[in-house]
């Protein structure tokens, strides 16, 4: 089970073990908030540790933004529930080199969640569109050699197609797409979220109205977009 509220039971109970999920959506829709939370509820309310892959925003930085749903992260890892890696853009390369030493982590503290945050990081400094693919497809083989549940987030460019991609469209290569949304109502913005994509399971395929509450993410089922 993700443990997030109102979003179980739209996909049959959780994410499969070893699947890898992408989490997309515009800027401001929460896909950091959500990856953490995944990660904090497996550590906290299933005995799950994680481990938290950032490629982008600085580890203290996160650290810090979480405080604010009385999310300890700096205990969390202290106590080794979560792990936290931080590889500037600068070092993707290193990241990319280091598979062993992953998933030695992930052997150490019996890693059972995984997220990279973001995954388009990966990929952004390969013009070629097969050698990005190729990176990808060797990406997803590894993860799901891992045995994790795996989120990768990535930047989506807007809601406008039937199915909304990020940039390099990773999200076709994933078992399951979960897509938020932050859209402007008249005077407000509405933030919702959308199952596009499971692998085996019957989830649900309306968009549901979210909040980010004092306890992270909360998703109304029974609510309308």
């Amino acid at each position: 089970m993700t443990g997030v509220p109102g979003l179980d039971e739209l996909i049959e109970g959780g994410f499969r073990r070893g699947q890898v999920i992408s989490v997309s959506g515009t800027s401001g829709s929460g896909k950091t908030t959500f990856a953490v939370q995944f990660l904090v509820n497996g550590a906290m309310m299933y005995n799950e540790p994680g481990l938290y892959i950032t490629l982008g925003e600085q580890k203290k930085q996160i650290f810090a933004n979480m405080l604010r749903y009385g999310w300890d992260l700096k205990k969390l890892e202290e106590d080794k529930k979560i792990l936290f890696v931080e590889y500037p853009p600068y070092e993707i390369e290193v990241f990319l080199s280091q598979e062993v030493v992953i998933r030695d982590s992930v052997e150490m503290v019996g890693v059972k969640r995984l997220v990279i945050d973001p995954v388009s990081s990966l990929l952004m400094g390969y013009g070629d569109e097969q050698k990005r693919r190729e990176r990808l497809l060797r990406l997803l083989e590894r993860l799901r050699s891992l045995g994790c549940t795996s989120l990768m987030t990535s930047e989506s460019g807007g809601i406008d197609a039937k199915v909304p991609l990020g940039k390099f469209e990773v999200e076709l290569f994933s078992d399951g797409i979960i897509y938020l949304y932050n859209k402007k109502k008249e005077s407000r913005r509405q933030r919702g979220l959308e199952v596009i994509k499971l692998r085996g399971t019957k989830h649900s395929s309306k968009t549901c109205p979210i909040e980010f509450t004092d306890h992270g993410i909360e998703v109304y089922s029974n609510k309308e977009f």
